[in-house]
C-alpha cells in the first residue's frame, strides 16, 4: 500500500508531457487565429480585387461614353463649319462687287488697294450700316465667269441692302425629296445688256439659294447622325452602344470578369447604370430628334439678294432691286414671276421649296447651329457588383462583398450654349445673353421669332470670344474681297464686250454646279460642298479661299472639341460598323469634314481621306500668299496649326486631373496610314503627346447627390436630373 502510494506520488510529481498538453491547446488557438487571418486576408484580397475590377469596368464604360461624345462634339463642329461657310459666301462673295462701300478699291485701277475714304480696320462704317448689317447678295460682277466684260450689277449695294427687306419667315407645309436637278444655264449671259438684265436677278437668287440649301442639307444630314449617335447612348439605363456598334455592357462585363479572381467570378452579380438613359435625359418619341440631353439650336436667318427691274432698264442701265431670299413667290426674281417659261424658272421653283422653314419646327432640315448639351443631364457610368466568394474553413460562413464605382467624361466641349445660362428645369439655355452675339435669333416655334427685322438675322458668326463684328468687319471684307479679284489677274472693267470668257478660271458660277443636291446624294454624291471644276476634274482655285474661311478660329477652339483626324478615328468606324449594326436603315450619306471629295486622290492631294488637319494645309499653299492674304497681321483670329486644338487632360495619372502643360498643343508621334499598318489611334490622333476632347475621371456618389452650380454664372445650385438609383 505504501509502495502504491509512493508510486502515485512520484507520478504526480513527474511533469513530463505538460508542455505537450499546453502546446496542443495553444496550437488549436493558433490554428483558429491563423485560419481567421487567412480568411480575413482572403476576404480583403477578394474585396480589393472586386473594387479594382469594378473601377476598371466603370472606367471602360465612361471611356466609351466619352468616345461617343467626342464624335458627337466634332460632328456638331462640322455643323458650325457649314454655317461659317454659308455666312462667308453670303458676305464675302456677295459684297465684293460693290464699288461704293466695299473697302477694296476696284474702279480705275487694278492695284486693289484700300478704297479712298475707307479702311481695312476691324469695324464697320456706321454711316452705311445697311451694307454691313444686312447686305444684298450679288455675284453678277466681273471677274465672275462667264460675266461679260465691263458688266456689274453690284456697284451700289448699300442702296439696296438693309434689314427693311426682312419679313417674318414664310412656312412651307411640305416638301419634295432632295432629288431635283439644277440646270447649268450660262449661255444666257451672251445676250445683249437688256436681255441679260432678265437673268442677273435669277442668277443671284439661284447661286445664293444653292449655297443656302446646300448648307441646310449638310447640317440636316449631320444633325440626323448626331440624333442617331445620341439615341444609341440613351436607349436604356443598363446599356448603350459604342462607336463601333457594340454593347458597352458586354464590354463592361468582360472587363470585370477578366480582372476578377476565380472565387469572385464564380459568384458575380452585376449592375450597370448609364446616366444618359435616365428619365428626362433619355430618348424622345421622334426618331429624328436627338436624345433629350442634347437640344437642337434652331435659328431663323434671313438673306437679301439683288434682283433687276428690266421694265425700267435701258440698253445702258440696269436697275437693281433689293429682295429677301424667300420661298414666297412674291420674293422671287421679277423676270421669273412675269415669265413662267424663263430659262431659270424651274430651278427657282425647285430651290424655293428648301429655302424657307418647314412647318414642323423640329424638322431636321430647318436651319440650325447644331446642338447644345443640357448640363443638368450629367454623363457618367456606374458599375455595382457583389460576390460571395467561397473561402474554405471560413468561420463566418459565406460573406457578401460589394463594390461600386462612378466615372464620368470631362474636359471636352460639345459646343457653346445659345445663351450663357441654363436654369435647372429649363429645356434649353435661357438668360445671360447670346454666347455668339453675331448668330441669328433662336426660334422655338414659328410664332416666336420676335422682331423680323433683327439685324442679327443676316448670316454671321463670331471669330473670337467677344467679337462684335464677325464677317461684317472691313478687315475681313478687304482681305477676302481682294483675294477674289486676284484669283483672275487678267480681270478688267474696260475690255471689249465682244468675247465672253467661259474658260475654267476662278471664280466661276459653274464651280458650284454640284450644289445643292448632287453632292449629298447617297451612293452617287461626291460629298463635296466646296468649289470644284468639272472641266478639269480638279479642285477650283476658289476652294483655297473657302477652306481658309472655315479654318478653326479662336471662338471655335474656346467652345468645341475639334478632332483633327475625324476621318480615321471616327468616320470609318461610324460608316462601316456603327451604322450597319445599330441603324441599318439610315438612308443619309455620312460625310467627313468639309473639303472631302469622294475617291479623289491625285498628285499627292488625297481628298478622299480628308479631315480638319488637312484643312490646315491651305495655310502652306503658295497661292494664299499670291492672293495677298495677310494671315500674320490681319486674319490673326485663325488657328495656324492643327495642334492648336489639342489639349493634354488626364495624362498625369488616374487620380491626377491637372492640365499637363508639357503636352498642351503638342503631338510627338502620329499614327501612320496610307497602306501602312496604323498605330493605335487615340483621341486627337497622337500616340505620344496631346489629346483632344473628353477624358475620364472618377467621381463619388456624394458628388452626384450634391447640389451643383452647372447652369452658368448666377444660375443657382440644384441637383442633376439623372441621379443614381437609391438601391445602386
Amino acid at each position: 500500500m505504501i509502495k502504491l502510494q509512493g508510486a502515485l506520488i512520484q507520478k504526480l510529481k513527474n511533469r513530463k508531457g505538460q508542455v505537450a498538453l499546453f502546446v496542443a491547446l495553444i496550437f488549436q488557438i493558433l490554428f483558429i487565429f491563423f485560419a481567421m487571418v487567412i480568411n480575413v486576408g482572403l476576404l480583403v484580397h477578394h474585396k480589393i480585387n472586386l473594387q479594382n475590377s469594378v473601377d476598371m469596368a466603370a472606367y471602360y464604360g465612361a471611356m466609351k461614353q466619352a468616345e461617343n461624345m467626342n464624335a458627337i462634339a466634332h460632328i456638331n463642329y462640322q455643323v458650325r463649319q457649314s454655317w461659317k461657310l454659308l455666312a462667308w459666301r453670303y458676305r464675302a462673295i456677295g459684297t465684293a462687287g460693290d464699288f461704293d462701300e466695299h473697302p477694296v478699291h476696284k474702279e480705275g485701277n487694278r492695284q486693289l488697294g484700300i478704297r479712298p475714304g475707307s479702311a481695312d480696320t476691324d469695324d464697320i462704317n456706321m454711316q452705311k450700316r445697311d451694307f454691313y448689317e444686312a447686305p444684298s447678295f450679288c455675284a453678277t460682277y466681273v471677274p465672275f465667269k462667264p460675266m461679260p466684260d465691263g458688266e456689274n450689277t453690284c456697284k451700289s449695294l448699300s442702296q439696296y441692302s438693309g434689314i427693311r427687306l426682312f419679313e417674318k419667315p414664310a412656312v412651307i407645309a411640305g416638301q419634295s425629296p432632295f432629288n431635283a436637278a439644277i440646270s447649268k444655264a450660262t449661255e444666257t449671259l451672251r445676250y445683249s445688256a437688256i436681255q441679260r438684265c432678265k437673268y442677273f436677278g435669277a442668277y443671284n437668287y439661284k447661286l445664293l439659294a444653292q449655297y443656302v440649301v446646300a448648307y441646310n442639307i449638310d447640317q440636316g444630314d449631320r444633325m440626323l447622325l448626331i440624333a442617331a449617335l445620341s439615341r444609341s447612348m440613351s436607349q436604356s439605363t443598363e446599356d448603350f452602344y459604342d462607336i463601333d456598334g457594340d454593347s458597352v455592357k458586354t464590354g463592361i462585363t468582360k472587363t470585370l470578369q477578366n480582372n476578377l479572381t476565380t472565387a469572385n467570378k464564380d459568384s458575380l452579380s452585376l449592375k450597370v447604370y448609364n446616366s444618359l438613359g435616365a428619365e428626362g435625359c433619355n430618348n424622345p418619341s421622334t426618331d429624328e430628334m436627338p436624345a433629350k440631353w442634347l437640344v437642337p439650336i434652331r435659328i431663323a436667318p434671313a438673306f437679301n439678294y439683288i434682283d433687276t427691274d428690266c421694265a425700267r432698264s435701258d440698253a445702258n442701265t440696269i436697275k437693281p432691286v433689293g429682295r429677301e431670299l424667300s420661298s414666297d413667290s412674291k420674293d422671287w426674281p421679277m423676270e421669273v414671276v412675269n415669265n413662267p417659261n424663263h430659262e431659270l424658272a424651274r430651278d427657282i421653283r425647285e430651290l424655293a421649296q428648301f429655302v424657307g422653314m418647314r412647318d414642323k419646327i423640329d424638322h431636321p432640315y430647318n436651319y440650325s447651329l447644331g446642338v447644345e448639351k443640357n448640363p443638368w443631364c450629367m454623363a457618367y457610368v456606374g458599375v455595382s457588383a457583389s460576390t460571395r466568394p467561397n473561402i474554405p474553413f471560413s468561420p463566418f460562413g459565406t460573406v457578401e462583398l460589394k463594390a461600386r464605382a462612378f466615372f464620368k467624361p470631362f474636359g471636352g466641349r460639345m459646343g457653346p450654349w445659345y445663351e450663357s445660362q441654363w436654369p435647372s428645369g429649363s429645356d434649353k439655355s435661357s438668360g445671360g445673353g447670346k454666347m455668339d452675339a453675331n448668330v441669328p435669333p433662336r426660334i422655338a416655334d414659328t410664332n416666336s421669332i420676335g422682331e423680323p427685322r433683327d439685324p442679327t438675322r443676316a448670316a454671321n458668326y463670331s471669330r473670337f470670344v467677344g467679337d462684335m463684328y464677325g464677317m461684317k468687319s472691313r478687315n475681313v471684307l478687304y482681305q477676302f474681297g481682294r483675294g477674289i479679284y486676284k484669283l483672275d489677274p487678267s480681270w478688267s472693267l474696260g475690255r471689249s464686250n465682244s468675247e465672253i470668257d467661259t474658260s475654267d478660271k476662278a471664280p466661276n458660277f459653274m464651280h458650284w454646279n454640284q450644289l445643292p443636291f448632287d453632292f449629298a446624294k447617297k451612293g452617287s454624291g461626291n460629298g463635296d460642298m466646296l468649289a470644284w471644276s468639272e472641266e478639269t476634274k480638279k479642285p477650283s482655285r476658289f476652294r483655297n479661299l473657302e477652306l481658309l474661311a472655315i479654318l478653326p478660329d479662336q471662338f471655335d477652339m474656346a467652345y468645341y472639341s475639334i478632332e483633327p483626324d475625324f476621318y480615321h478615328n471616327y468616320y470609318t468606324r461610324i460608316k462601316s460598323r456603327f451604322i450597319p449594326k445599330v441603324i441599318p436603315g439610315f438612308d443619309k450619306e455620312v460625310r467627313p469634314d468639309i473639303g472631302y471629295h469622294k475617291d479623289y486622290n491625285q498628285n499627292g492631294e488625297n481628298l478622299n481621306e480628308f479631315s480638319v488637319k488637312d484643312q490646315y494645309k491651305v495655310l502652306k499653299n503658295p497661292e494664299i500668299r499670291e492672293l495677298s492674304i495677310d494671315l500674320d497681321q490681319k486674319l490673326t483670329y485663325l488657328s495656324k496649326d492643327w495642334k492648336n486644338v489639342l489639349t493634354g487632360w488626364a495624362d498625369n495619372g488616374l487620380l491626377d486631373y491637372s492640365l499637363n502643360t508639357g503636352k498642351l498643343g503638342k503631338c510627338s508621334i502620329e499614327p501612320k496610314y496610307n497602306g501602312e499598318t496604323p498605330a493605335p489611334a487615340t483621341s486627337g490622333n497622337c500616340i505620344v503627346g496631346g489629346s483632344t476632347g473628353y477624358s475620364v475621371k472618377m467621381i463619388s456618389s456624394d458628388y452626384l447627390n450634391t447640389e451643383l452650380q452647372l447652369g452658368g454664372d448666377n444660375s443657382g445650385k440644384a441637383k442633376i436630373k439623372n441621379l443614381p438609383p437609391s438601391d445602386f
